[in-house]
């Protein structure tokens, strides 16, 4: 095979592998001022059915009645729920020693 040909290849090859690992990452695209809704049956859908940006109006309800996540915040899913556990003590330790043993 020519080098051009191996280039081209190996090319590729790459770029297969750097779009695969992206469409696998568990991170939806949320960006600030951008709100999201649990659905009754424990899915997850942007607000208003789109990715857009939350009005003003919006944005004081928000800030006035929402609870901020605290840092180590785990966001966990479990029977079509999603349940939020902040990282405080449990047993003599935080949430986050814990849970470098539960993956």
């Amino acid at each position: 095979m020519s080098l051009l040909k191996s280039m081209l290849a190996g090319a590729g090859l790459s770029l297969a592998l750097a779009t695969a690992a992206s469409a696998q990452s568990m991170t939806p695209d949320f960006h600030d001022g951008v709100a999201m809704v649990v659905m009754p049956n424990g899915s997850l859908t942007w607000l208003g059915g789109q990715a857009a940006k939350v009005n003003v109006t919006g944005h004081r309800m928000l800030m006035r009645h929402a609870r901020q996540l605290k840092p180590g915040t785990i966001i966990y899913r479990s029977g079509g729920h999603l349940y939020a556990l902040d990282n405080k003590m449990i047993n003599g330790h935080r949430v986050d020693h814990h849970a470098k043993s539960w993956i």
